[in-house]
């Protein structure tokens, strides 16, 4: 006879309300940037140059603007399905995982600095900057510790 109790009878953990917190912070970060991107890659090109040409912008100054604002907008969607899907597996409670999209969270945030104050572009993604940082530092605390460390 075994003394183990089958898997059906034991009482499933808990989730962490600070995990949870984290993990719709991280979803709301996903999809802001996904919004950004489709915002920014859906902005008509014609209408857009013939705006900064009326404030006086030379070509190749726009075109070097507008190819900027692309890549942003293709590198904020590719961050933003990145995060949102590996917020899932890191609610399930794998630790491998809260470590990845920690450190791709800080990743994303030095980026998007970068953009708001190196290129003076997008002054709103600082608030996905702080989104960003809020889940990473709710993920580690340690009504977390527990989660992680079951898997």
């Amino acid at each position: 006879m075994s003394t183990d109790i089958p898997p059906e009878n034991i009482p499933p953990e808990k989730r962490p309300r600070v995990v949870t917190a984290a993990y719709a912070l991280w979803l709301v970060a996903a999809i802001l940037l996904i919004l950004v991107a489709l915002v920014v890659l859906t902005v008509p090109l014609a209408q857009l140059r013939t705006a900064l040409e009326g404030q006086g912008s030379t070509g190749p100054d726009i075109d070097s603007y507008l190819s900027t604002i692309r890549v942003v907008g293709v590198v904020c969607g590719v961050f933003g399905l990145a995060l949102g899907l590996l917020a899932g597996p890191m609610r399930a409670g794998h630790a491998r995982m809260r470590r990845i999209l920690v450190a791709a969270s800080v990743l994303v945030a030095v980026l998007l600095m970068f953009v708001v104050f190196g290129l003076m572009l997008f002054q709103e993604l600082l608030l996905v900057v702080l989104v960003l940082l809020a889940a990473s530092v709710l993920v580690y605390r340690p009504g977390a510790r527990g989660w992680f460390a079951r898997v």
